[in-house]
């Protein structure tokens, strides 16, 4: 996973845990399955929910973190006299050897959802279970939407003719530049306002831990509710934890993830019940959706 050692930034937990939501889906999940269970936890963090397991009666927990905020898991175990029952491995779960577990779970999630390898790493926490034992999340739903984002064409638009205001000022032949700019590709962010354009549509939907991938390229056609100019798409995801507890971001939602935008250099003019294909790709865990 790239940049892996970026969540070892106490900032990136404070806003985690910041996150009222997706902390109550954690609790609700281990209040019903952590109780005498042994207990996985990919990517524990500060190990706050590693601990919370151990609290709520778990017999045994392996709490795997790779980056530099393991030294405060580590503490916190300590401090609260859980170092006979929670286990710290100072590694990614791809590199361990499984133990037996009840309950493998992980929140290896952002904007983009697969920016942190959930795919993987489940697929890898899934070889911890014993007959019988349970993976939260195991199921990954990723929706789009068309939005009316048109910052990043107005953009181009504006570079294309400051460029051409330069060359034409100082006799400069401009031609390379504008070719070499002609095709930016979709510019992508986190939002948590953008103009909705369409109801969502399914990207992909994978059963983790069974070997399933997510294809790396979808086509789809998404539908404008009303006229307007489309100027990228917004994608979201839905992790089912079991027993109807989910972890989800759409658009209107307050959480820190926000929600990932694929803004596009120019706007498609639509109109009201008009189809819009979009090309969706994963490269390097990280999605890219552009106009088919």
């Amino acid at each position: 996973m790239e940049g892996v050692e970026r969540f070892g930034d106490p900032w990136e937990h404070i806003r985690l845990l910041s996150d009222a939501g997706r902390n109550e889906a954690l609790l609700k999940m281990l209040a019903t399955r952590a109780p005498g269970a042994r207990v996985l936890e990919v990517g524990c963090g500060t190990g706050l929910w590693s601990c919370t397991a151990a609290a709520l009666g778990a017999k045994e927990v392996w709490a795997v973190e790779p980056t530099a905020i393991s030294e405060v898991a580590r503490e916190l175990i300590a401090a609260n006299g859980l170092t006979d029952r929670v286990h710290l491995l100072e590694s990614t779960v791809e590199e361990l050897e499984p133990r037996p577990v009840d309950l493998a779970f992980s929140e290896l999630l952002n904007a983009d959802p697969f920016y942190e390898g959930v795919v993987e790493a489940m697929e890898s926490a899934a070889t911890w279970l014993v007959p019988g034992g349970q993976l939260a999340p195991s199921r990954l739903k990723v929706y789009a939407q068309l939005v009316r984002s048109s910052d990043s064409a107005k953009e181009v638009r504006d570079a294309r003719r400051a460029i051409a205001g330069v060359g034409e000022r100082f006799g400069l032949e401009v031609g390379p530049l504008l070719s070499g700019l002609a095709d930016p590709g979709p510019y992508r962010y986190v939002t948590g306002g953008e103009r909705l354009a369409s109801e969502p549509v399914l990207l992909w939907d994978i059963a983790l831990g069974t070997g399933e991938e997510p294809d790396e390229e979808v086509v789809r056609e998404i539908t404008s509710i009303d006229p307007g100019p489309i100027g990228g798409v917004v994608i979201w995801f839905e992790a089912d934890l079991g027993g109807g507890i989910t972890m989800r971001n759409p658009p209107g939602s307050t959480t820190h993830w926000g929600q990932h935008v694929n803004a596009w250099p120019a706007e498609i003019g639509a109109g009201a019940g008009a189809s819009v294909k979009v090309r969706a790709i994963i490269e390097d865990d990280s999605v890219s959706i552009s106009p088919a």
